[in-house]
This record gives C-alpha cells, structure tokens and sequence, in this order.
C-alpha cells in the first residue's frame, strides 16, 4: 500500500508501483517553492527584456531554496540570509509582473492569457516565501525531532500540541496558493508556461495535503500516547513468513502502556499463551462469517488476522488478551521483521542475551529463517524471538539514536503497512482510518485490486514467495468498464536442505508431498460493484468462490506451489465506470509485490 504515511495511498495508471518517501512537511515546501521558481522563462518572447529581468530574479531565488532545503534535510535551521535573499529576489519578479503595462498586456484576448500566467506564478512564488516558509522555518524549530524525542523512549507531547496552528497556517496558505493557480488561464498558446502552471498546482496540493496529514499526526499522538492518562495497546509482532491478511502470523506479542508521552513495554510473550477463547470475541457480521467461520477467525490466535483489514484483527486480539485477563485495552499495534530491522537502521546494532549481534541487514534473515534452523526446540526458538523483540523494542524506547532517522524510519514503516494501529476510543479510530496506520480495507468505489494471500499449509515458506500483479483497465463503455487482474506467484522455497518445520506440510499431513512445496489461499479484493467473469489459472479455467467483505467482492482460490514453480492466474472482471485513480494495496510480506496499473481513460465517468 503506498501514499504519505498518514493519507491512503494509490498507484498511477501506467507505472509500476513503489514505495513512497515524503520528506518532513517544511523539507516539501521548500521543495514545492524551488519549483515555482524557474519557470517563466518561457515568456522570453514576450516583453523580452522584463521577462529576461524576472528569470535572473527567480534564477537566484531557486539557489537560495536548494540552500534552505539542504539545511532542512540536514536537520539545522536556515540561514536568514538566504531567507532575507529568498523574499528579495521573489519580490523582486511579482513587482515586475504587477507593473501596469505587463498588468494591461494580461488583458489581450488570447496573447494576455501568457501575461497572467506569468504573473501568477510569480505570485505563488513570493506568497510561498513570504507567508508559508517562515512558518516552516518555525515548524522546524518547534517540531525538531531531537527534542520531541525524549532519550528515555518518551515523546514530548507539549511540543506535538505547539506545531498544530504553525501547521494550520501552512495549510491555509498552501491551499490559498493552490485555488489561485488552479485558476489561472490554462492553454497560454506556451507548452511550457502551461506545463509549469499544471505542475505546479498538483505539486502544491500535494503539499497541503502532506500539512493536513501532518496535523493529523500531531492531533492524534497525544491521545494515543496518553496524553489525558495511560493508555495500554496489544504489541503484535507478525511473522510473514507464514502469510495472514495483515502480513503475517503472530509469533510474539506484548502490551505497550504510553503515559503523558512515556512509553514502555511489558508482558513479551510468545503466541501460545495465547491461543483461544471458547467462544468468539468479536462479531462482524455475515459476510466476515462466510469466510472466516470454518477456521474459527474470532476464536483462535493463529487465524484471527486472516482478513486484510487490520480493525479486525486487532479487535480479535484485544478481546483475546480481555478473555484471558480481564483486562480491556484500549487498541492495538503491529509491526514485522521487516519493521524492527528498518528500526535498528536508525537506533544501530543490538546485543542479544546470548551475546550475538543484531543488525538492520540480519534482522529479517535470522527471524524469518535461520531461527527455524539453529533452534530445533520450539521452546528455545520462541524464547529467541522474544528476546530479538525485546532488545529492539528496548534500543528504541531507550538507546541513544539519531531522532530525524528514527522518524524517517517510522514514517516509512506506516508508509509500507509495517506499522498499524487501531484504537477502542471512536473519535480517535475515525480519525485514524484516514492514515495509513488504520491498514483498512476501504469502503469507497472507484477500480481496486488488493491480492492477499494466506498460508494454508501451516509452514514458514511464505519467506520464499515472490508476488506479481498487473492490472488492466479498459475503457469505459455504458457505464462499465472490463478489467482484468493478472497475478503471477512464485515459489523460490529450494527443494532440499530446509528444517522439517519449515517446509511441513499440516494441510496434509497423510499425503506425500514434494519437500518445499506449499499452499496458499488465494484472495482478490475486487472494485466495489465488480462482476466476476472468469479467472484462468495457468491458462487454463479456475473456479473461484466470490465472497464480500467491507463491500467489495472478493475472489479465492486455492493455490498449490511446487519449490521453484510460477504460477499465473488471470481474473476477469466487469466494473463499475469510474475516472478515480486504480488503488492497489500491497500486503506486507518478506518480499515486495510488483504491481504495474494500465488503465485506458475513463471519460463517462465522474
């Protein structure tokens, strides 16, 4: 799944998905200024010399910005000199676009569309330097991660509560400097003068939204973190080496407890102390029953994540820790290997208990495979786990680290669907399902296609699985529009040389099977309204059950793999017409998903 860490994310028609960086809020509208600045140099032909004055200006004023943005990333605060130089040189070029003659030349019919654009830009320019910079200038001053991060693992919530009315008036002035251009003329008759006032207008709404989402952040950490008084969440750490809708079993889990800020966390233990309840602990309706009922989702552990949307499972797990202790949460949170290893890139190296060093580059290798094979003893190899997550957990609340790399990695983590959270509190959950942290299923239309995949097996040879999918959107026609999802799944598990409990087959255990070879439960959440048509595995015809949840169909199959198989499955659909961007979820597994969106224009649609 990919987007800004805290807004949904959805991949572009024609390009391959990846995943998505976004730099602090006052980094991106340093870089949302620069470019502002150099296009109108287009207007070269037109009042030359004038023109030829404003370019130098703006030249100078896209130096002074790459200064400021390299002291953003660097963590220091700008230097006022290029700040002063920055609102010299951009008031300089709106001056000179405001002058009367170049005001009376935006006037001509056609010929004047250029002027206006011109000068509008200009605006947008001197606007961002003059009104919303110095407010990230003081954002960064009063949100400097080195002192919102405490060095006992604490956040200062305080300073969190100070940034939300500087973000307030960077996002108002942002979406001020966006309407503004959004209404400047948009065929000039210049390609490049048109192409700039385009680009720049998406560039700045990207911007507000990245300070909307930001306020969020700042909104909802207090109360998450116990602002008002401790708060206690279900610390689930999944292990996608054994495929679940949220990415992966749970191998280990904890409670985190957060007081004004201070955060620790307690009661490590590993899953089977927490195995099942006699009767199910959460309810969600029908269809959540016909498709999880026969594996006893709302009762036992092992399956209580099988669907994709995170609320469920974290609700499974709440009410699974209040069956067995009486005591109710107040949410949830989960991460992975693939999440602690990104962690000790910023916090540094670990020592185990048994002396052995853990690293960012071994962390997901030693988890997800080697462990299986150095401990034999199931026992032994759960106490392991607990220990990895117990040391990382620790060098994150109390190691001394770069604060701005840990950020940087958490906001990665959210990014990737390697950190969710889900809260008992309304008001809270709500706000949260408009970040990535929810990990929901959404209930909107528009094209969709999320592949998640289950192990049916019961082994650890997901950690092998590498995962394609290209979806294919043709053009709308009466109101609809045929798709087809192509999904290819590879087994890279090799055919000797890995533990018994890795590569066991628990499906079948009567029946010989190939060593390394698995099964997986295929599932595709389909755009909402869609119809399905067929579905071909390896060219040739798949039944598939057609199930729903949160409103969109949902297609499953299951798949067998041998060690070193591909497998292609081709899903045909019919859907609703709709010109909203294809959304195309990644469930977090050990290996990335490919995913490429090819859509034909959708021009009937809204």
């Amino acid at each position: 799944m990919r987007a800004d860490p805290l807004t949904p994310r959805a991949n572009e028609p024609e390009q391959a998905a990846g995943p998505a960086r976004r730099p602090r809020p006052g980094r991106l509208i340093l870089l949302g200024a620069a470019a502002i600045l150099l296009p109108l140099a287009a207007l070269s032909g037109a009042a030359a010399l004038q023109a030829r004055a404003v370019h130098s200006h703006l030249t100078a004023a896209h130096q002074d910005v790459a200064r400021l943005a390299a002291a953003f990333a660097g963590g220091a605060t700008p230097s006022e000199h290029d700040l002063a130089s920055l609102r010299e040189h951009t008031g300089a070029a709106r001056r000179a676009t405001s002058a009367p003659w170049w005001t009376a030349l935006g006037e001509l019919p056609l010929a004047g569309r250029s002027f206006r654009t011109a000068h509008g830009l200009s605006v947008a320019a001197d606007e961002a330097a003059t009104q919303v910079l110095p407010d990230a200038v003081r954002l960064r001053e009063v949100a400097d991660p080195a002192r919102i991060m405490r060095q006992d693992g604490g956040v200062e919530l305080d300073r969190l509560t100070a940034a939300d009315p500087v973000l307030a008036r960077i996002q108002t002035g942002l979406d001020r400097i966006g309407h503004n251009l959004a209404a400047l003329p948009d065929a000039t008759g210049i390609g490049r003068l048109d192409a700039a006032r385009a680009r720049l207008t998406a560039q700045v709404e990207h911007l507000a939204e990245s300070a909307g989402s930001a306020r969020t952040a700042v909104r909802l950490l207090p109360p998450l973190l116990g602002g008002s008084g401790p708060r206690s969440y279900f610390f689930a750490f999944q292990t996608n080496a054994e495929a679940r809708g949220t990415g992966g079993l749970v191998g280990v889990f904890g409670i985190l407890t957060a007081d004004h800020g201070r955060i620790t966390v307690h009661d490590l233990s590993s899953n089977d102390t927490l195995t099942s309840a006699p009767e199910p602990v959460a309810d969600f309706g029908p269809d959540y029953e016909s498709r999880y009922a026969a594996d006893d989702s709302t009762r036992l552990m092992a399956n209580s994540n099988l669907s994709a949307h995170f609320p469920y499972a974290a609700q499974i797990w709440t009410g699974l820790w209040r069956q067995k202790t009486g005591q109710q949460l107040d949410g949830a949170i989960a991460t992975d290997p693939v999440g602690l290893a990104r962690v000790l890139a910023a916090t540094g190296p670990v020592r185990l208990p048994n002396g052995e060093q853990l690293t960012a580059a071994d962390t997901v290798a030693l988890t997800e495979s080697t462990a299986y094979a150095r401990y034999t003893d199931k026992s032994a190899r759960k106490d392991f786990l607990i220990q990895v997550a117990h040391a990382v957990t620790d060098a994150l609340l109390h190691g001394r680290h770069d604060p701005v790399a840990l950020l940087r990695a958490l906001h990665q983590l959210a990014g990737d669907g390697r950190l969710r959270m889900w809260s008992t509190d309304p008001q809270t959950q709500e706000a949260l399902e408009d970040t990535e942290l929810a990990g929901s299923v959404p209930q909107q239309t528009g094209p969709y296609a999320a592949l998640v995949v289950n192990n049916s097996a019961g082994n650890k040879l997901d950690y092998y699985l590498d995962r394609s999918l290209r979806y294919e959107l043709a053009p709308c026609v009466a109101g609809k529009r045929e798709s087809v999802i192509r999904v290819r799944l590879v087994n890279n598990a090799p055919a000797s040389g890995l533990p018994e409990y890795v590569r066991l087959r628990s499906d079948d255990p009567t029946h010989p099977h190939t060593p390394g070879s698995t099964r997986i439960w295929v599932s595709l959440y389909a755009a909402v309204g869609a119809q399905f048509r067929s579905a071909e595995l390896d060219g040739r015809p798949l039944p598939m059950s057609v199930g729903a949840e949160r409103g969109h169909p949902v297609l499953a199959s299951e798949v067998e793999l041998e060690p070193g198989q591909a497998r292609e499955l081709d899903i045909h659909l019919r859907e609703p017409a709709s010109a909203r961007t294809p959304v195309v979820p990644e469930q977090p597994l050990v290996r990335p998903q490919t995913t490429q969106v090819i859509a034909a224009p959708c021009q009937e649609a809204p």
